[in-house]
């Protein structure tokens, strides 16, 4: 069972549909997510895949993903299906997650969540001291870029 790695929460002035359909925008990912390189595919739907070029680090590698949940302008959950960068090994039955919940006048919280649990010796060792860390950062700047796209619609 997975749990709880990471956790980012931010206010956004903008209403849910807006960020809704930024974070449902294949065309967007680039801008939003600050690792992706380029995305191919689809995120506005139940069990759609997309497929990202990722820069950690400076490697380039591919992950393909799921949409396990879906909930119009409430929520979203991926999954890696497979990556060629050792992800799906490193993170077992990984989720990454955004909710969205009205905070009053054009004001949105949202929350951006990952779960995994460590898929080896080195990813238990790791998590706690790099992988979190980093994952979170990205978090992080991910509510920042929406933050900014908003404002700058």
């Amino acid at each position: 069972m997975n749990k709880l790695q990471a956790r980012n929460e931010a206010i956004i002035d903008a209403p849910p549909q807006h960020i809704w359909a930024l974070i449902t925008d294949i065309d967007m990912l680039t801008k939003i997510n600050p690792g992706v390189v380029s995305a191919t595919g689809a995120m506005d739907r139940l069990n759609a895949t997309r497929t990202c070029q990722i820069s950690n680090r400076g490697k380039i590698g591919n992950t393909t993903e799921q949409m396990i949940e879906f909930e119009p302008e409430r929520k979203t959950v991926w999954t890696i299906v497979s990556d060629d960068m050792g992800m799906g090994k490193m993170l077992k039955d990984a989720r990454f997650c955004f909710y969205l919940q009205p905070a009053g006048d054009n004001r949105t919280k949202v929350v951006n969540e990952t779960w995994y649990e460590p898929g080896n010796l080195l990813a238990r060792i790791m998590s706690p001291l790099v992988i979190r860390k980093m994952i979170s950062k990205t978090q992080a700047q991910i509510l920042a870029n929406l933050q900014s796209l908003c404002t700058n619609r």
